[in-house]
């Protein structure tokens, strides 16, 4: 005896109303976190000895460029903080997600130079967005390896592009549009999606990038014996 037609009728609408309440329910889960969410970001933290806050409203605010420069500070949210060791030993560090009007736009990742820089400086790839034109206060001077700089005082900062430099940033990678340097930090634009394995790789890239500035700084102009 064959099975009614109705009841496969049944069925199918049972299964369409399944179909229809697991695609509300998955909709209805918050997002995942594209950069491995916080809990991601405070285990490192906690494997490398480093702070971990939730967030931060006041640090992005001692930076006027970089991802501030559009959009204003924003937020330092997931922030770690701690020691990127280097051969020249440890350097301040800091790792956060980026938050503007409730989005966050990047994973901004910085390395504090050991004195402050004489003026301001961005080094962009060519696929990245030009700075704001009014605000910025930025001008551009020349290629940087595959980077073009733009500068706050061209005068200033021209005998800082060395070849090292050059190298030091273009080691950083292409996933990387955006690095900035500004009073005594250097820092990176990554994108939302970079994980901890990638965030610390790039702290080591920027500490090479530090360093760079550094010996630029002390080449332009020499200390007295």
């Amino acid at each position: 005896m064959g099975i009614p037609s109705w009841v496969w009728f049944v069925i199918a609408v049972v299964a369409l109303l399944v179909g229809v309440a697991l695609l509300v329910a998955d909709r209805g889960r918050p997002a995942a976190s594209p950069t491995g969410g916080a809990k991601d970001r405070k285990r490192w933290a906690a494997l490398h000895d480093w702070d971990f806050h939730e967030s931060d409203p006041v640090l992005t605010s001692r930076w006027h460029y970089g991802t501030v420069q559009k959009g204003g500070p924003g937020i330092a949210r997931n922030l770690a903080s701690g020691t990127v060791p280097t051969p020249e030993g440890g350097r301040n560090g800091v790792v956060f997600d980026h938050e503007q009007q409730g989005t966050v736009h990047a994973v901004v990742v910085g390395v504090e130079l050991r004195e402050s820089l004489p003026a301001a400086v961005e080094l962009r790839l060519p696929t990245a967005p030009l700075p704001e034109r009014d605000g910025a206060g930025l001008d551009l001077l020349e290629p940087v390896g595959q980077r073009y700089s733009f500068v706050s005082d061209a005068d200033t900062i021209r005998p800082l592009l060395t070849p090292r430099l050059a190298d030091a940033a273009d080691a950083v990678g292409q996933d990387i549009e955006l690095l900035w340097a500004e009073d005594s930090w250097v820092l990176a634009a990554a994108p939302v999606d970079a994980d901890p394995e990638r965030t610390q790789d790039l702290l080591a890239d920027l500490a090479e990038v530090a360093t760079a500035f550094e010996h630029a700084v002390d080449g332009a102009h020499p200390r007295s014996q």
